[in-house]
């Protein structure tokens, strides 16, 4: 009953096989390495502040649902009516936790509330991520439901309680994703989360974020430099996708790498040289 199974038929059967691809492509919208990337990339080009808020909110609802999946331990629908392959636990959905937190997240950070052209786009992502699972066969109307909430769940505690504080969000991360990490037998996928909440919070903790960037030689160098390293570390990731400790430090590192850049930059005195570059350019 909690996982609604007659509606997710309806659900799957209102819309047609012959999409899949449109689907996927949506449903890509909530994966939370694509969501990493998303953060940083604003982090670095937008609000730092307001983005490491966000980041915190997500990587904490990233750690509660990973949790939830292995306590549960409720199958996915059956590969019967799935479009695409997946493996793993099904309630709740992660993606629709991750949809939320992330795109509501800046739309409540950001103010995009009181502009509702904004704030319609942002509920709208949400949404179609949520809707996208149904619609591949991969999770339940129940499952949506329950991530979606979990998710509003997050963004209300963190806006209201310690938005103006983003280590807490790592920090709380953290602490939910050792149990995950316990009752999971040390998956590595919730290791590097591990190590991801705590990367956040030696960042936040230890680095003074720089204010939002404008020069445009700046932001090009920050973003090259950025998304050099975050390949590596990815790819790092993949390779090394069964070894724990590797996991472990990986996660670290690209979250700690992500907040820490544009002041490490900085630091280096980096910044200045490319002005004068561009300065010399033009």
């Amino acid at each position: 009953m909690v996982r609604l199974e007659a509606a997710s038929e309806a659900i799957r059967t209102a819309f047609p096989n012959g999409l899949v691809d449109v689907y996927a492509g949506v449903t890509a919208l909530g994966n939370p390495g694509l969501l990493t990337v998303l953060l940083a990339l604003v982090y670095w080009g937008y609000r730092r502040e307001e983005t490491a808020t966000v980041a915190g909110y997500a990587f904490l609802a990233f750690a509660l649902v990973l949790f939830l999946k292995e306590v549960f331990a409720m199958p996915r629908p059956p590969e019967s009516v799935m479009l695409v392959a997946e493996d793993g636990y099904g309630f709740p959905s992660g993606h629709a936790i991750a949809g939320v937190v992330v795109y509501g997240g800046l739309a409540l950070e950001f103010d995009w509330l009181e502009e509702p052209p904004k704030a319609l786009a942002a509920g709208l992502l949400s949404l179609s991520v949520g809707l996208s699972r149904i619609v591949l066969g991969v999770h339940y109307l129940g499952d949506v439901l329950v991530g979606a909430a979990l998710g509003l769940a997050v963004l209300a505690a963190g806006h209201w309680l310690w938005r103006d504080q983003p280590a807490v969000g790592y920090g709380l991360g953290a602490v939910v994703a050792v149990p995950a990490v316990l009752v999971s037998d040390g998956d590595p996928q919730t290791v590097a989360l591990l190590g991801s909440c705590l990367g956040g919070v030696w960042a936040c903790r230890t680095v003074t974020p720089l204010s939002d960037a404008r020069d445009r030689a700046e932001l090009a160098f920050l973003f090259a430099v950025g998304i050099l390293l975050a390949v590596g570390l990815l790819a790092g990731r993949v390779v090394l996708e069964t070894n724990r400790p590797a996991q472990f430090v990986l996660g670290v590192a690209t979250v700690a790498t992500i907040l820490a850049l544009p002041a490490a930059l900085d630091r280096l005195d980096a910044f200045a040289v490319v002005r004068r570059i561009a300065g010399r350019a033009t």
